[in-house]
């Protein structure tokens, strides 16, 4: 008996796949390509496997909801056995404080957009949506973060977006839907939503590895200033603490750091949060990593889903920040996919100077990481 979290490989983007005794949940789908992917993959499954207790869209960015576009939404005929006991995704009704309608097939309050926003919202209001929450927002209260009991004994605790945050999207949100859709179906474009979504475009990372030689060069790689992530539709990331026999894994989406931390203060009361899993916001952007946040956790894994494309993630900054103010002694460094940026890691002498490990994963599974029950105590 275990729990397995799969991070399928996503190019830029997150697939995350949960599973655990006779139950599993889907997280994002990457980009469209991905999508093409898992379908086949589903159909090479048992008809009774094809079934999942949730899938969640954690925001519209095309890097996490393309793969869901061509997996599910545009994939043409049914799948023998597919379907969701609910689906997480918070709309241009729930921007609104809105609750969608109660029977299925009914006009939303206002589309998505024109075009291929729609191709998203025709086949969501065919399925049960954000049911665990009445219909109305997947939202967390700063003072109440809700908390749904899923079959099998896995909980999920709704850390983010909160209601500003959604709010803050109502103005430019058809126009960044539209902007990410069409994104989602061309290859080796930006997903980055650009100026229109609140903030310039992110700068792309080195193509070089940082010189490191000492304690006191990961420190001043750690020390460098970074830009704020402003984006909007990375402010409204869907973001889950899931907990299943005493294992605790975050799951952040794109959040921003200082959302994050603010949460994981308020949970810890003052001490560090004990994880077994951190996967990074933003694919490990040194804009949503900051000191604050890492000494929030205690965490043995810090998970990056990203081949790299694009931006070059994961940032070297965002990773020395973890090595230098990292609460847990050698912590392990997952990476899903090998790629030319997070090989710079997986070096024997900076492994001896820092004390940390790596694990990799490969590019048909991604990386799994299983967890037994917690022992007692």
């Amino acid at each position: 008996m275990c729990l397995d979290v799969q991070f399928l490989p996503a190019r830029q983007g997150d697939a995350i796949w949960v599973r655990w005794p006779g139950h599993q949940l889907l997280i994002d789908l990457g980009t469209e390509q991905v999508g093409h992917a898992f379908r086949e993959r589903l159909s090479t499954l048992p008809r009774d496997r094809r079934r999942f207790d949730l899938l969640v869209i954690t925001h519209v960015d095309s890097d996490h909801i393309g793969g869901v576009l061509s997996c599910f939404a545009d994939a043409g005929e049914e799948l023998p056995g597919l379907s969701f006991d609910d689906v997480w995704f918070n709309g241009w009704e729930h921007l609104h404080g809105q609750q969608l309608p109660r029977r299925r097939g009914v006009p939303a309050l206002e589309g998505m957009g024109p075009a291929q926003g729609e191709r998203l919202a025709s086949w969501l209001r065919k399925q049960p949506w954000n049911e665990a929450f009445d219909r109305f927002a997947v939202e967390c209260s700063t003072d109440h973060p809700p908390t749904v009991a899923l079959p099998g004994g896995l909980t999920l605790t709704v850390l983010g977006p909160t209601a500003p945050r959604l709010a803050g999207l109502r103005q430019t949100w058809k126009d960044e839907v539209e902007i990410a859709l069409a994104r989602g179906s061309l290859s080796g474009v930006s997903p980055g939503l650009g100026p229109r979504d609140g903030g310039s475009l992110e700068a792309y990372g080195s193509s070089q590895p940082p010189v490191l030689e000492s304690q006191v060069d990961l420190q001043l790689l750690a020390e460098g200033a970074s830009r704020k992530d402003t984006s909007k539709t990375n402010a409204t990331s869907i973001t889950l603490l899931a907990e299943w026999e005493g294992r605790r894994i975050l799951l952040a989406g794109d959040a921003f750091a200082e959302d994050l931390t603010e949460t994981m203060t308020r949970l810890g009361g003052g001490d560090p949060v004990l994880l077994d899993l951190f996967k990074l916001p933003h694919h490990g952007s040194q804009q949503n990593l900051t000191r604050e946040l890492v000494e929030a956790v205690r965490c043995p894994c810090w998970l990056f889903s990203t081949d790299g494309t694009t931006f070059r993630h994961p940032d070297a900054p965002a990773i020395a920040r973890l090595l230098s103010w990292g609460r847990q002694p050698r912590p392990t460094l997952g990476f899903n996919v090998p790629s030319p940026y997070n090989r710079w890691w997986d070096n024997d002498t900076w492994r001896g100077l820092f004390d940390y490990d790596v694990q990799y994963g490969d590019h048909t599974d991604g990386l799994t990481i299983s967890f037994e029950p917690a022992p007692p105590g």
